[in-house]
């Protein structure tokens, strides 16, 4: 008995030592490594691709987070902070926390037509994950207050924005039921649901881990909302942001609309946690519909799967962080050429302007023939209706524009000769975006 006992620990200590494992398990700690993956690699003499899966299943969970206990699931639900996934959640936490370079930019920048786009994009991701078929001219028609909302659909849209105007007041409040509630009262506001599309299916995921009711969802929902009450401290707020909106991707907590339910509550958590900078990432990749890659299926794929360990959610947050850092890039792209444009339109004309003043023109920039109204301009910098109107009308003494009447509204356009001149900028304004 000895002897067997001796031969075993010489087989795993030779296993443990064994180039190959090696290989495979700095894999798994540096980058997102999914089961087909295996296929890539040379793998240790006498084991084939599943026992390989099994046995680095088990060392990555000596190092696991367990998701937060739910009274209805029955299997293991869990995920490793591996070195790439802690470093990417908590460069996304740095660069997106308040008073850091990125959230100074952008309150600098706020009201500029290309950054307000993004908002914009946001929410057709949503709505294309609920199986809506929205055009963004459309979408940016209503947020411009261009078209008045007639629709079901219209009606939505100009509930979402109005709602995400909110979200620093929504962010005050303490997260149960009623403001999360709150959140889909207000976004069907006026709307008859049963005209809104459903989305035709959600993801198929093992009975063993799905909340038997919406009561139940909600319940999880508000677990993960409390951070300070959290029981594991790794299982941080980018994690617990990612998470949430999990749900509302792959169950239906609400009658309709679930995506932009979750995206609206992400954006007031990321407020409420100190990470403004994420009201403005658009929607990630939905692995069903035109959102869908052959990676994040291959993801999706992997941690749905139960090898006889429970559900590794590794996969699914590591790539939700890379992909969330990929829009922080873009955006900070987006506004290292805004920064250019405002320089070049406060160098072409002889007088002062204000910030709110040059998103104006930059607006025009993008829009030569646009019609500006005062009240999303207001709304948008959240000043008073005065001070709103006084920066039209100082643009329109200097000569920039002329105001007509559209019924019984004032709107704004640019007069012929600015227009000439934001046409200039035309390449400009292209690149920024």
């Amino acid at each position: 008995m000895e002897v067997r006992s001796a031969c075993a620990k010489d087989d795993i200590l030779a296993l443990m030592n064994d180039e190959r494992l090696r290989r495979l398990r700095a894999a798994a700690d540096s980058g997102l490594l999914l089961y087909e993956n295996l296929d890539d690699y040379e793998l240790p003499e006498g084991y084939d691709k599943e026992d390989m899966w099994k046995l680095l299943t088990a060392i990555r969970k000596q190092a696991a987070v367990f998701m937060p206990a739910e009274p209805y699931r029955t299997a293991d639900c869990w995920f490793v902070t591996t070195t790439a996934l802690s470093f990417d959640s908590k460069m996304l936490e740095l660069r997106c926390k308040n008073d850091y370079p990125l959230d100074r930019d952008i309150a600098v920048l706020k009201g500029s037509p290309f950054l307000t786009r993004s908002i914009e994009r946001t929410l057709a991701k949503a709505l294309e994950a609920e199986g809506v078929d929205v055009s963004d001219g459309r979408i940016h028609d209503i947020f411009a207050a261009r078209r008045t909302p007639r629709t079901p659909l219209d009606r939505v849209i100009g509930n979402y924005i109005e709602i995400s105007r909110d979200a620093d007041a929504l962010a005050t409040r303490e997260i149960t039921h009623g403001p999360i509630e709150t959140l889909y009262y207000r976004l069907v506001e006026g709307v008859d649901v049963s005209m809104i599309p459903r989305r035709a299916k959600v993801c198929p995921l093992d009975e063993r881990i799905s909340p038997p009711d919406s009561a139940a969802c909600l319940d999880s929902i508000l677990h993960l909302a409390r951070l300070e009450e959290g029981e594991e401290r790794r299982f941080g707020p980018i994690q617990r942001i990612i998470n949430i909106t999990w749900y509302f991707w792959n169950f239906e907590v609400f009658p309709c609309l679930n995506s932009l339910v979750g995206v609206l509550l992400r954006n007031v958590l990321a407020v409420k946690w100190g990470f403004p900078v994420l009201s403005w990432v658009p929607v990630g990749y939905y692995p069903f519909g035109n959102l869908n890659t052959p990676l994040m299926k291959s993801v999706f794929e992997s941690w749905s799967i139960d090898y006889g360990f429970g559900f590794d959610f590794t996969s699914y947050f590591f790539m939700y962080t890379k992909f969330y850092l990929n829009e922080i890039d873009r955006l900070e792209q987006t506004i290292d050429r805004l920064k250019r444009l405002n320089d070049r339109i406060g160098a072409m004309f002889d007088f002062p302007m204000n910030d709110r003043q040059k998103s104006i023109i930059s607006a025009l920039c993008k829009e030569p023939d646009a019609s500006l109204r005062i009240g999303p301009h207001q709304r948008t910098f959240a000043v008073a209706y005065a001070t709103a109107r006084a920066d039209f009308l100082e643009l329109e003494r200097q000569g920039c524009l002329v105001r007509e009447h559209e019924g019984r509204a004032f709107v704004f356009k640019a007069c012929p000769a600015l227009r000439k001149r934001v046409m200039s900028l035309g390449e400009a304004a292209t690149d920024a975006m």
